[in-house]
């Protein structure tokens, strides 16, 4: 088997944006990943674009040599930069993919997790309402996503918290968390912070959620993620509170050091960022080793999900995973066979490789794909 082609693609959807590629073969195979939110999707086309030189011809099961011209060492180290992390990434994911329909098998039984039917998963509400920030909205989506048989929620309240400004003002945050808490009992939500804080405004919020509400499943990423002072402060003033973080991890380097600092409790990768299935696969067993927990960040489209789900089934003993309810209408309509999520879990199709592929229909109608250093509608 021989690869024959690179293709990246962008589906621009009445409500999200996602970006994919897929690699081609010789006898029909092809592999999929997705390369979503890189900070620059024109770059990452043409750095993939400049990739088809070196991939063409190659056998993709050989998945390290597939992978050398973008995670051999040069300078500056092109693993720290997040446009280059999410094409190799991309790239893990489809030779992958691949791997699993050559052997005609799904990708999680590929990676020794066979028996796995399912994993749990939990609502990220924020990616559905973007656009109304009302503490109505979130309420509204919320309940929806009990009613979905979700039994965890994640939310993102502070859009006003600014972490250059001396004394913020939570008030419309804790509006938010108001409205939230009255269809979700706060053991059963976590909290994102998007890294709004600094120590003194985190304690003061923190303080509030406490008093005002009970202890939140977990709080992620309240300050950006080197900042280990404030959160060992945080750790010591609030033990049995649980922190997590690593979702902008670009390398194992990177979420290793946040795992190994003592200050977070769930370990938090994004598989379209930290070097694919390949780093996530090493990752796991490593994070759990440690007593530690691991869930990947995962507020992405069918692709990615796919991919992260069939990781999540090498956990011994998974939290939920991240699924962005709510955010593109009929999402399952996307994909061939279709994404299956059902009383708040996922379910494999037993398909190979990942199991789903977008459907030729739904790129029609959305699609865009990158040639000649340009973005043309996709025809198939």
């Amino acid at each position: 088997m021989k690869i024959t082609d690179i293709q990246i693609l962008r589906m621009d959807l009445p409500t999200d944006r996602w970006m994919m590629l897929v690699i081609e073969t010789d006898q029909g195979l092809a592999g999929w990943g997705e390369i979503t939110e890189s900070c620059d999707d024109f770059g990452l086309a043409g750095i993939l674009t400049g990739l088809r030189e070196s991939l063409v011809g190659k056998d993709p099961l050989c998945i390290q040599e597939c992978r050398r011209c973008l995670s051999k060492w040069t300078y500056p180290v092109l693993g720290s930069i997040r446009v280059y992390a999410t094409a190799l990434s991309g790239v893990d994911q489809a030779l992958w993919d691949l791997a699993a329909k050559y052997y005609k098998t799904p990708l999680y039984c590929l990676y020794g997790a066979a028996g796995k039917k399912e994993i749990p998963l939990y609502a990220n509400l924020n990616r559905a309402i973007r656009s109304d920030r009302s503490p109505e909205a979130l309420a509204r989506q919320g309940r929806m996503a009990v009613q979905a048989g979700f039994t965890m929620v994640k939310c993102t309240p502070f859009d006003e918290i600014n972490p250059t400004v001396a004394s913020p003002d939570p008030g419309k945050a804790f509006e938010r968390m108001d409205a939230l808490l009255g269809e979700v009992p706060i053991e059963k939500v976590s909290i994102d912070c998007h890294q709004r804080f600094t120590r003194y405004s985190l304690g003061r919020a923190v303080e509030h959620i406490l008093k005002r509400y009970g202890n939140p499943y977990w709080i992620e990423d309240p300050v950006p993620v080197l900042d280990y002072r404030t959160i060992r402060q945080m750790n010591e003033a609030y033990p049995f509170i649980r922190w997590a973080a690593g979702e902008d991890a670009l390398n194992l380097k990177q979420i290793l050091t946040t795992m190994e600092s003592g200050c977070y409790d769930v370990i938090m990768p994004d598989v379209k960022y930290i070097g694919g299935p390949g780093a996530v696969k090493a990752l796991i067993p490593t994070v759990e080793g440690y007593g530690l927990k691991i869930t990947l960040h995962n507020p992405s489209g069918i692709i990615a999900t796919a991919h992260s789900a069939h990781l999540t089934a090498l956990c011994e003993n998974p939290l939920p995973m991240e699924f962005p309810f709510g955010a593109v209408a009929d999402r399952h309509l996307l994909a061939g066979p279709q994404e299956i999520v059902k009383d708040g879990v996922y379910r494999f199709s037993g398909e190979p490789g990942i199991g789903v592929e977008i459907s030729q229909e739904a790129l029609k109608e959305y699609g865009f794909r990158f040639t000649g250093g340009r973005w043309e509608n996709y025809h198939g």
